[in-house]
């Protein structure tokens, strides 16, 4: 790994490492159960009794409970040694058997293969060109794996990226490294496992809207934009406007 590598790596550390909730908050998402987009990530790789599944970029775990609920043998992977600590505190406080390891991919040898691999929310923190092949190699020939992604399709919220957020207000949320996938990063993906399929559960376009300008104060508002929202998928089919997409990849063969 180069030094520039390195210091993006210990960046994404240290901001997760301060950004880490309580047990008490774990356990109150963990119990309302997944949103509509994490229950359509769940879904993407079942069957899951039985299997085993990598929770890549695991976070608290409180995805890797909800796969171990499924009947799912679990290891999550964090960066974040604050995060697998707490991850760990909180599986045993919902009574989840999950395991955790702590660090970068590429530093665990023993760490096996698996049936599944899951992802919410992770590649677009990392080098894909770097991560994905480490990924694929982790993943048994014939298996699945799914993440839940930002993604760079959308023109308009690109522009809003770009030059708001940060400004007038407006919130950032995440790193500074971090970056929606592009095009670049679907195709090297799509090279490194065999086979890619984007998904859009819930389109999240005037959500974005929703969420970074009117922070949700107004429930009617916000019944109206997801209505919209939801208008713009099922009758004008702009998929690939949204800016949350899942990525459902197939490993058919060696190599």
């Amino acid at each position: 790994m180069d030094e520039l590598a390195q210091e993006r790596e210990a960046r994404e550390q240290r901001f997760w490492d301060e950004h880490v909730p309580s047990v008490a908050d774990c356990l109150q998402e963990y119990r309302a159960g997944p949103d509509v987009l994490t229950a359509a990530l769940l879904d993407a790789i079942e069957p899951l009794a039985g299997v085993t599944v990598l929770d890549f970029a695991c976070g608290t775990g409180i995805t890797s409970a909800w796969l171990a609920d499924r009947g799912a043998t679990v290891t999550g992977i964090d960066l974040s040694p604050e995060s697998t600590a707490r991850a760990a505190e909180f599986c045993r406080a919902a009574r989840a058997e999950v395991s955790f390891v702590t660090g970068p991919l590429d530093s665990q040898p023993d760490l096996g293969t698996f049936d599944r691999i899951i992802g919410r929310f992770a590649l677009h923190h990392v080098d894909v060109a770097t991560v994905a092949p480490l990924l694929a190699s982790r993943l048994r020939p014939g298996g699945v794996a799914a993440f839940l992604e930002t993604m760079d399709s959308n023109p308009l919220l690109r522009l809003a990226r770009r030059h708001l957020v940060g400004r007038f207000g407006i919130p950032r949320f995440g790193t500074l490294d971090e970056h929606p996938l592009t095009h670049t990063d679907l195709a090297l993906l799509k090279a490194a496992f065999g086979e890619l399929e984007l998904r859009v559960p819930r389109m999240t376009f005037l959500r974005i809207f929703d969420r970074q300008v009117l922070r949700h104060r107004s429930r009617r508002a916000s019944r109206a934009i997801g209505a919209l929202d939801d208008l713009l998928l099922t009758r004008f089919h702009l998929d690939s406007w949204s800016y949350h997409q899942l990525l459902v990849l197939r490993r058919s063969h060696e190599g």
